[in-house]
């Protein structure tokens, strides 16, 4: 396991106006775990364009995940067709999948659809990193991950609302007691990214 998933597998324990898609059907092929670091926007790195994945934080792997299996407000990544590329989406209450989130958006770890109760994680954790965890835990830590150019998710910062760009409409989001609200500028509500900032569109 990496440096990077150990620690965040430490932190794991401390702690709408955008375009609808369908959850991928099934197919009869098992999909195998892709390791994440490989796979970016515009490389398949062992997924099936026709499955959705789910991102493991702990194992830093993405896994195929049954369309009738998808958790409301979850992430997940699936292939755009008329983008030609890999999205990351967030799903409705009907487990379609929303938006397509871009670079800097940043949800917290939670929002991941993570595999097992929290007593599994925290017995397994404190396994790894005792030390970390017992310091992780008097902290209170909520830990979040930030989308990079590439379609990787790292280890971000701790802002006190999770947030999408939707590069699909060039609107932002913002998570209110989980409801989301439009980030607006003077001259409306489209927005760009480049050099690590966003920058409204007038």
């Amino acid at each position: 396991m990496s440096r990077f998933a150990n620690w965040l597998a430490v932190l794991i324990v401390a702690a709408s106006g955008a375009d609808r898609v369908a959850a991928a059907p099934t197919t009869a092929v098992e999909a195998a775990a892709v390791k994440a670091e490989e796979a970016t926007s515009d490389r398949d790195a062992g997924r099936i364009r026709s499955r959705i994945y789910r991102h493991d934080p702990l194992t830093g792997t993405l896994v195929a995940v049954e369309p009738i299996n998808v958790r409301p407000s979850a992430i997940y990544s699936r292939f755009d067709p008329a983008r030609g590329r890999w999205v990351w989406s967030k799903a409705a209450a009907d487990r379609s999948l929303r938006y397509s989130i871009g670079p800097g958006s940043i949800q917290q770890v939670r929002s991941f659809d993570l595999q097992g109760t929290a007593a599994e994680q925290r017995r397994a954790l404190e396994k790894q990193a005792p030390e970390l965890a017992r310091l992780l835990n008097i902290q209170g830590v909520r830990p979040t991950l930030k989308l990079d150019p590439e379609g990787r998710w790292q280890l971000g910062p701790t802002p006190h609302v999770s947030s999408v760009f939707d590069e699909g409409t060039g609107e932002r989001w913002e998570w209110h007691h989980d409801k989301p609200s439009a980030v607006i500028h003077t001259c409306g509500r489209l927005w760009s990214y480049a050099d690590g900032d966003y920058r409204p569109i007038r």
